[in-house]
């Protein structure tokens, strides 16, 4: 067990956002693998009675654009994430993965939880939080926040884990507008300033307009008698890798990317962070 924690340092404000983050970040995880693999696993999720964490755990540090550095650790047993891993890309019809494969899935996996948990925090804190890279980590830093633990049943396989919040990231948004003002909000209640009904921000209207989305995995150009030749089975080879996004296109105009996903039986789109999407440019 790793005691070089001291939970003290850390406000009971800042206990009860890690507490609320954690439950994002559960929530986000499962649906990341539902995601994936088409079936919804059941996550539990509880604050740490102790004051570090279990040796020995293989470790995944979540970086946001709000730090340099990792913002929160998620830690399980390797062969527990080796098991996710099979078992995602089982379910995308992949059989004997390669060590490499399994670790880039589950990298994925944990880069898409950031991401969905970095847009939540964007809503929460008034200012645009974008998830980053999901990178190995042989522990969190010895100055790290609140310990949770978390035990996933995904089904065919189950897993328990730990997350830390790192001291310096709990800190950081407690300086953010959102936190202030709902600092504010709990100093002076009776003050008569209500939230606007509806959950719409004054100042910053919506208009309700209805707009063609399309999902665009790629183009390509035939000739006529080529066309003339297609039948059944034939196969229609685009200028698009497998592996690079799909782009989300409004009115002609490329906005985002993302990476096809099933959700329901349905096909999806999941937002890629700014940063992915910029790795390649808007086609003319």
């Amino acid at each position: 067990m790793n005691d070089g924690l001291d939970k003290s340092k850390t406000a009971p404000a800042g206990n009860t956002f890690a507490k609320e983050t954690t439950g994002s970040w559960a929530e986000s995880f499962v649906s990341v693998l539902e995601s994936m693999t088409s079936h919804r696993p059941s996550i539990e999720v509880h604050a740490s009675t102790s004051t570090g964490w279990d040796e020995g755990l293989a470790w995944w540090g979540q970086k946001l654009s709000i730090l340099e550095q990792p913002s929160f650790w998620i830690g399980a047993p390797a062969e527990s994430w080796a098991s996710l891993g099979r078992l995602t890309l089982s379910a995308l019809g992949v059989e004997n993965p390669a060590e490499g494969d399994i670790e880039a899935t589950c990298r994925d996996i944990m880069a898409q939880t950031s991401a969905m948990v970095a847009t939540q925090l964007t809503d929460q804190l008034g200012e645009e939080i974008t998830g980053g890279d999901s990178v190995p980590a042989s522990q969190p830093e010895l100055a790290a926040g609140p310990v949770f633990r978390w035990s996933l049943d995904a089904g065919l396989i189950s897993m328990q884990g730990t997350a830390v919040w790192a001291e310096t990231f709990l800190r950081r948004c407690s300086a953010t507008p959102g936190m202030a003002a709902e600092g504010s909000a709990q100093a002076a209640p009776g003050s008569g300033s209500e939230p606007p009904q509806g959950g719409v921000q004054p100042g910053n209207p919506i208009p309700r307009l209805d707009l063609r989305v399309e999902f665009r995995l790629g183009r390509t150009t035939l000739l006529l008698r080529e066309i003339f030749k297609l039948n059944v089975g034939s196969v229609i080879e685009l200028d698009h890798s497998a592996i690079e996004p799909a782009e989300v296109v409004i009115d002609g105009r490329v906005l985002a990317r993302g990476q096809v996903v099933v959700v329901n039986g349905n096909y999806g789109l999941k937002i890629l962070p700014q940063g992915e999407n910029a790795a390649r440019r808007p086609r003319p």
